[in-house]
């Protein structure tokens, strides 16, 4: 049956933190603004301060809704949920008031070093938490955990590597204020300047300030990169059969015959309307 207490409770602390992922849930003050449900990985990135506070790693995306709605003003409503995967059923809801800090703000650093922050990391969300509900989850299916996924550390790696190049190459300040098409300032811009609902999203206007190098030369993913390099190999998904299409296609004898077998039904085509 559900449980519900003010603040999380010991023994739910060390499981929380041994979840793979979690999920937000956050909605505008609007009754027809649009209802926010977010997937996130753990990844070293969800922390407990204490059993009333917690906070997490908030990484680049298309969207921008979790943050436009907790900066809303007179906001701040979030859910935080997990559930298990594995081992005895369980799901755990945390209610609370969300608080964000952009990345370069004096509070983010407090909490992230430039060492410790993932490529991409665009702010850190803290929650007050007011309320912990607990519930069975006997519905909720097993899986079993293989890895995270690492494309979105790569392409955020790639346009921090254009931002870093496009200030270390700007001849003046004036000209370091801008920011270049490939990077990651002007994706926030385009981006994540506002929610679907048309409320702000991050500050863009800091964003030209930022005289910060983005520090992409660590890789703290490698070890992940060679584990989902080495299960594409032993797996037979949807990438290997992707690859193995695009090796037939670029081998020489399949192009010829191809090429063959078009010129042939063109030809064959043409004597059947004669």
């Amino acid at each position: 049956m559900g449980q519900f207490f003010e603040e999380i409770p010991s023994h739910l602390i060390s499981w929380i933190e041994k979840q793979q992922m979690f999920w937000t849930a956050t909605a505008p003050l609007s009754g027809q603004g649009h209802v926010n449900l977010s997937p996130k990985c753990t990844r070293g990135m969800f922390h407990v301060v204490n059993q009333k506070q917690v906070w997490y790693e908030d990484m680049s995306g298309s969207g921008v809704e979790t943050i436009s709605h907790l900066k809303e003003p007179g906001n701040g409503r979030i859910t935080i949920m997990f559930h298990a995967f594995e081992g005895p059923p369980r799901i755990c809801r945390l209610f609370g008031k969300g608080t964000v800090h952009e990345f370069g703000s004096p509070e983010y650093d407090k909490l992230i070093s430039p060492e410790s922050r993932a490529p991409g990391s665009r702010a850190v969300i803290v929650i007050d938490i007011h309320k912990v509900g607990t519930s069975c989850g006997y519905a909720i299916p097993f899986y079993e955990f293989k890895s995270h996924r690492n494309q979105l550390i790569q392409w955020a790696q790639k346009r921090e590597a254009a931002d870093d190049e496009y200030l270390s190459s700007s001849a003046s300040d004036s000209e370091s204020d801008s920011a270049t098409d490939t990077g990651m300032r002007m994706y926030w811009k385009q981006k994540n300047a506002y929610s679907i609902d048309g409320i702000p999203g991050l500050n863009t206007s800091t964003f030209d300030v930022f005289h910060r190098v983005f520090d992409t030369g660590k890789n703290t993913y490698e070890a992940d990169d060679k584990k989902i390099a080495a299960s594409t190999k032993k797996g037979s998904g949807g990438s290997n059969l992707l690859n193995f299409g695009r090796e037939v296609m670029m081998d020489p004898k399949f192009l010829t015959g191809l090429t063959l077998g078009v010129v042939g039904s063109l030809v064959a085509a043409k004597f059947v309307r004669v």
